[in-house]
């Protein structure tokens, strides 16, 4: 974890300043406010310029506030990032910034029909009982954790088709909540299932951020994953789309038009045609009309 404020400040405190070379284009806007008030400043040095401590006590206060457990701290925990995920935790303790650290475990959510199950570290689940006697069942996927399924499964992007994926009539017995956006360690996990051609279903929103999540799926899983595509999605677009979610995303479709995936193609062109995307929970509507659809 790269942190060349942490090394810059350290040597302003212990030496009193620093080559201005060595300071990056990045730093010297996180310094800009010090430089602004005095507290530093760059003057000649030899043949070039370094940047001069002129209040010692200022920049510590300030180095104190960006790295709350201190400099020392701050500087062990990069260090140790850098070979190995520092915990959330530590990363709000140093760096006051949990998105700094490693996740850790994640959390995911599946829901089954009677009977089915996965296989959890090398044990039975039974995901089909657990669905019926609390609705949800739930596992921790961390780093090596082994997740088998043994039959299709659907990855259902909002929390309504989720707990009612049975509903969207994809065919799949077996869900698991993808919560809009899959994260790299579900996305390895996914792409490490020994399954047939065509076991994983996508089910998202039918938007760029949609696409693009299918994209990432099958750049992981290759033949495995297909998109589901209901009965009369065109219709379903043309009177239920919503402009912002076609408009606000559309910069996550640069590229995709090279794509030689059928179903991406084509789902690009509705999208491009319309100028709009559709909310998958229309699929779960009265109002939609006929319900069931195919996976292209």
């Amino acid at each position: 974890m790269a942190d060349g404020l942490i090394q810059t400040l350290a040597r302003l405190l212990e030496e009193g300043s620093v080559p201005w070379s060595s300071v990056s284009v990045k730093q010297r806007d996180q310094l800009r406010s010090l430089c602004e008030a005095g507290v530093l400043t760059t003057e000649r040095s030899g043949g070039g310029r370094r940047l001069a401590v002129q209040n010692e006590e200022v920049v510590r206060r300030f180095a104190e506030d960006k790295y709350p457990a201190g400099l020392d701290g701050a500087r062990a925990a990069a260090d140790r990032g850098a070979e190995e995920p520092l915990q959330a935790s530590e990363a709000v303790a140093h760096f006051r910034d949990a998105k700094r650290g490693a996740a850790g475990d994640e959390v995911l959510l599946f829901r089954g029909l009677p009977g089915t199950t996965i296989i959890y570290e090398g044990a039975p689940l039974r995901i089909g009982r657990l669905t019926k006697v609390a609705g949800v069942a739930a596992v921790l996927l961390g780093p090596g954790t082994e997740i088998a399924v043994e039959e299709p499964l659907a990855i259902v992007e909002n929390r309504e088709a989720f707990l009612r994926f049975d509903e969207l009539g994809t065919a799949a017995r077996l869900a698991c909540f993808g919560r809009g956006r899959l994260s790299n360690q579900a996305l390895e996990w996914l792409g490490s299932l020994d399954v047939g051609r065509d076991a994983i279903c996508h089910c998202p929103d039918y938007d760029p951020v949609g696409l693009s999540e299918f994209q990432r799926l099958h750049d992981a899983c290759g033949e495995r994953v297909r998109l589901f595509w209901p009965d009369g999605l065109e219709a379903l677009l043309e009177q239920y789309g919503k402009a912002d979610l076609y408009e606000s995303n559309t910069t996550l479709l640069n590229g995709m038009d090279d794509s030689s995936h059928p179903t991406i193609k084509k789902l690009m062109v509705l999208l491009q045609q319309h100028g709009r995307g559709l909310e998958q929970e229309i699929l779960l509507s009265k109002n939609a009309g006929e319900e069931g659809g195919s996976s292209l």
